[in-house]
């Protein structure tokens, strides 16, 4: 193979890595942004949904920092792990180099459109920023404060898809977004002692939680979300919200099924 097809298959492989770094499969996770947009019947406002779209991009490039540097901090345990040794970071795919030039042209882009959106958003996207760095640094070390430093994120993306709009933020939105993102980070650490061989190699934390510790806490989330999101329903949220209560039953009901089956 000649010199040019290598380093052409080398740049290609850096790229692909890249955006597997930036983790696009998990760029749901900003649609939480819009929530204010729909309890604030701002659906078909096309000034607000252009406005949240924005808001999404802006927080899909500031995640995409923040993966590329857990990543870059979280090297060497990510080496230890079954499926983590096979990000690009770790696996030497992409250069550290690389990755940290990469990480910065998406900090400056998302710094740009939270600027473009308003003072109160880009307040709210760098205290996000805050929050992951002190996750990184030594709170994902601490039991049960790494799952609470998750859930604040969200809430924290809520928050940010109702200022981008600029309406009224319900205490409700809040309580409900926090609690359910308790329920999906408590799941989500329960699985990964499930599907791990050594769960401690992997995260530090895994040693310390048990499967029926976190089968407790999953409950407590679970039942503290549904009664939360009742009485957002009934006293804040008008008689079409109230429809939407079943459906939010199931869902929760639903992950927690999956979680016992996984």
């Amino acid at each position: 193979m000649s010199r040019a097809s290598v380093d052409r298959n080398r740049f290609i492989g850096i790229i692909s890595g890249l955006v597997r770094e930036i983790r696009p499969w998990q760029w749901y996770k900003q649609s939480i942004l819009l929530l204010g947009l729909v309890f604030s019947e701002n659906l078909f406002n096309p000034a607000a949904v252009t406005n949240v779209t924005l808001g999404i991009v802006a927080f899909c490039a500031i995640a995409g920092t923040t993966y590329i540097s857990n990543d870059i901090l979280d090297v060497e345990e990510d080496r230890n792990h079954p499926q983590k040794k096979h990000r690009p970071i770790a696996s030497g795919l992409v250069p550290i180099p690389v990755a940290i030039s990469f990480a910065c042209l998406l900090f400056v882009g998302g710094l740009a459109i939270s600027w473009y959106l308003g003072a109160l958003f880009l307040l709210v996207v760098l205290t996000y920023l805050i929050q992951n760095a002190f996750y990184s640094v030594f709170m994902k070390e601490i039991v049960i404060v790494d799952v609470i430093i998750i859930a604040i994120g969200f809430v924290l993306r809520a928050i940010a898809g109702v200022v981008a709009i600029d309406v009224y933020l319900s205490p409700w939105l809040v309580v409900c977004t926090f609690l359910g993102a308790l329920m999906l980070a408590f799941g989500k650490r329960r699985h990964e002692i499930v599907t791990t061989s050594d769960p401690g190699a992997s995260r530090s934390t895994l040693s310390k939680y048990t499967e029926e510790m976190l089968d407790q806490f999953l409950v407590i989330a679970l039942s503290a979300l549904i009664v939360s999101y009742s009485l957002y329903t009934f006293y804040d949220g008008g008689m079409w919200m109230m429809t939407t209560l079943p459906f939010a039953v199931f869902a929760a009901f639903r992950y927690h099924f999956r979680s016992w089956i996984a």
